[in-house]
């Protein structure tokens, strides 16, 4: 057979052996990540130590020759199987595609062909008779072109593999660095110990170290891939996704260790340094209040730290290999705490809120209730969920409530308030405004969205002013007509005697009839005194400009100027409101010279009152409370009623005016309203 076997020989098939051993032990754990490259890295290795095994004990050319090729069966997978496995380790094995095996494995096959005939050529060696036999026979030989670009093409992808593992095991921390500095001892040992064989010139170059260190290779991968048993849990695409989540990430293997975290995560971890590999339970915050869940769940916790609880949304997906076997679990920590406070925040503010707040289904049912009703209506919130809304509607009140629900139900957005009596909890009917707003299409809320208030005591209230207003006018009428009748009666008996009275009476005739016409002023200026006083119940959106310049209209200005510089709105009385402004311009012009005078109107910084001012000679300050009084003047001619009306109207709406100095020494009527005037209610009788 052309063979004499020694003790190297005998050395390399055990080598060859021990490979397919180890190749072997690959294949029956196949399932865990990475053992596949592994068995054909063996394969390729022990195919490596059987060929130098053949060369090494070989008597004749025909026999090395058969062992050339069987050595680099397995020399030109060397390259291709561990790329193969490096991209794996380090979770890129997606990117061999194919077409990318297609091309890898060219140079391989193509070599391949070269060795097979490379007794008819010279591309890849030539070999001229022994200078040595067995048991470490050596040919002389001289390597051609192919041989060399085999051993650039092997060299490189070998290199890249352990570039790879390299920065991949710099990035970890733990039993994951101890694993990279394995695989990158065993690789970098036989690429040494191939440097040495090819490179060197001593005539044993039969005795290729390589196969030995392989092997050695081979022992060392099998106890990092076996013994630290954590490749099988690399998540795919790890160095795009899992580093650059701003999110804690942990992996738990089947055992429940903790087997990869990214480093936001080693932030939580209880000893960041010794962490990896050892019980999830003993490291990971909260692990053991997760529930128990065979698949993916979600769950939420609360971790103490130093700037107090941060609350964590924890996502967690089971991992499968790729016969679908469990390996183990994923959990994403989501930091969440922001979010809890602002929903806190949101919750405590209805619950503590003096309206309640209601959500009702297409149906007109409660799906949720605040805490504010059992204040205001007795009821537990929980008793009112799941409960027909309409039931609790007084029957004289449903029948608008159901027509709006049926008809705006899918008018997604839309917004309206009701007034209507709802049952307690003791049976009685207390008024509810509700303003209602359909967000049945919102998929954070999915309900019709009612925010209400108990108004029963101010519609009451409210009647109870009506009443008082209606007597409060009857009264006024009644006074005046009884006044204006015996003062018409006297003005109609003057007029009679103004042809009977001489020149020496006629003054006398005339103060009466001023006299009179004074009575009549005052008796004007009671009524209107004593109905400006009337609450204000009913109101309308007034434009402060518009009405300003209309009542301007009405005053006799005498070359007086006008400027309004607002264009605020308020919800008031519209004839009481111009009233108001007739009689503050009367008092401006009446009080003041005004031919240069300026009446000023604005807003006050906080938006919602305004002033009336003038650039007149101003009211003292020790007169500025009396001038609001009844029958307060300092004009011979007034009546002292102008002010008073004014006053009366302000506070009609619920409002405070108050009198200062203004910028250029005038006077200077400031009218607050801090309070909103009562909106429109339908009756409570």
């Amino acid at each position: 057979m052309g063979l004499a076997p020694g003790i190297p020989t005998w050395i390399l098939l055990s080598a060859f052996g021990i490979n397919l051993g180890i190749a072997g032990i690959a294949v029956r754990r196949r399932s865990v990540r990475g053992a596949v490259p592994l068995a054909a890295i063996m394969i390729s290795v022990a195919l490596y130590s059987l060929g130098n095994g053949v060369l090494s004990a070989s008597t004749t050319m025909p026999t090395y020759r058969t062992g050339l090729v069987i050595k680099y069966i397995g020399a030109v997978g060397l390259g291709p199987t561990q790329f193969w496995f490096g991209l794996t380790y380090s979770g890129r094995e997606s990117l061999l595609t194919r077409r990318r095996w297609a091309l890898l494995l060219a140079p391989p096959v193509v070599i391949l062909g070269f060795v097979v005939t490379a007794q008819s050529h010279d591309l890849l060696w030539t070999l001229d008779g022994f200078v040595q036999g067995p048991p470490l026979a050596s040919p002389v030989r001289e390597n051609g072109p192919v041989f060399w670009f085999n051993l650039l093409y092997q060299y490189t992808l070998i290199g890249t593999t352990y570039v790879i593992v390299g920065l991949f095991g710099l990035k970890r921390s733990g039993r994951y660095r101890t694993q990279a500095t394995l695989m990158l001892l065993g690789g970098i040992i036989p690429l040494i110990a191939s440097v040495v064989f090819v490179f060197s010139s001593d005539p044993m170059g039969s005795a290729d170290q390589t196969a030995f260190a392989f092997t050695f290779t081979g022992i060392v991968f099998a106890i990092a891939l076996f013994r630290f048993d954590l490749l099988d849990l690399m998540p795919v695409a790890r160095h795009t996704l899992v580093e650059e989540m701003s999110d804690p990430v942990f992996v738990v293997d089947k055992d429940e260790r903790l087997v990869d975290v990214n480093e936001t995560g080693t932030d939580l971890l209880d000893d960041e340094g010794t962490a990896i590999g050892r019980s999830a339970s003993e490291v990971m915050p909260s692990y053991d209040s997760l529930p128990d869940d065979d698949g993916n769940a979600d769950a939420d916790v609360v971790i103490e730290a130093d700037g107090g609880p941060h609350y964590f949304d924890i996502n967690r997906t089971t991992l499968t290999d790729q016969t679908g076997s469990v390996i183990g679990q994923l959990l994403i920590y989501r930091d969440v705490t922001e979010r809890r406070i602002a929903e806190e925040r949101f919750q405590r503010l209805i619950e503590r809120s003096s309206d309640m707040v209601t959500v009702l289904d297409e149906d007109g049912d409660f799906t949720y209730v605040s805490q504010p009703v059992e204040k205001i209506l007795g009821y537990d919130p929980t008793e009112l969920v799941g409960e027909d809304a309409i039931e609790y509607i007084h029957p004289d009140d449903r029948q608008r409530v159901v027509e709006d629900l049926a008809k705006y139900v899918d008018d997604h957005g839309y917004s309206g308030t009701y007034v209507v009596r709802f049952r307690d909890a003791a049976g009685n009917w207390r008024f509810i405004e509700a303003h209602a707003t359909n967000l049945l299409a919102d998929p954070f809320v999915e309900g019709i969205v009612l925010n209400s208030r108990d108004v029963t005591e101010q519609l009451q209230r409210k009647r109870k002013l009506e009443r008082q207003n209606e007597r409060l006018d009857q009264f006024a009428s009644i006074v005046a007509h009884d006044l204006r009748n015996p003062l018409n009666v006297a003005s109609g008996r003057l007029s009679l005697l103004e042809s009977d009275v001489d020149a020496d009476h006629s003054a006398s005739v005339g103060t009466i009839q001023e006299q009179l016409e004074r009575m009549e002023s005052i008796i004007d200026g009671s009524l209107t005194l004593a109905r400006s006083g009337e609450t204000v119940t009913e109101t309308d959106k007034v434009d402060l400009e518009l009405i300003s310049y209309d009542a301007w209209q009405s005053v006799e200005t005498d070359g007086a100027t006008l400027v309004v510089e607002t264009t605020l709105q308020l919800n008031g009385d519209r004839n009481r409101l111009r009233t108001l402004f007739e009689n503050l311009f009367r008092n401006s012009v009446e009080h003041n010279e005004s031919t240069d005078l300026t009446v000023k109107i604005g807003s006050v910084p906080d938006g919602v009152s305004f002033y009336v001012e003038d650039t007149g000679t101003g009211i003292p300050s020790e007169e500025r409370d009396a001038v609001f009084e009844q029958g307060y003047t300092t004009n011979e001619e007034g009546t002292g009623f102008g002010l008073a009306i004014a006053k009366d109207i302000v506070q009609a709406h619920g409002w405070d005016i108050s009198v200062t100095e203004g910028e250029s020494g005038g006077a200077r009527f400031v009218v607050e309203c801090h309070e909103s005037p009562m909106v429109n209610q339908p009756d409570t009788t």
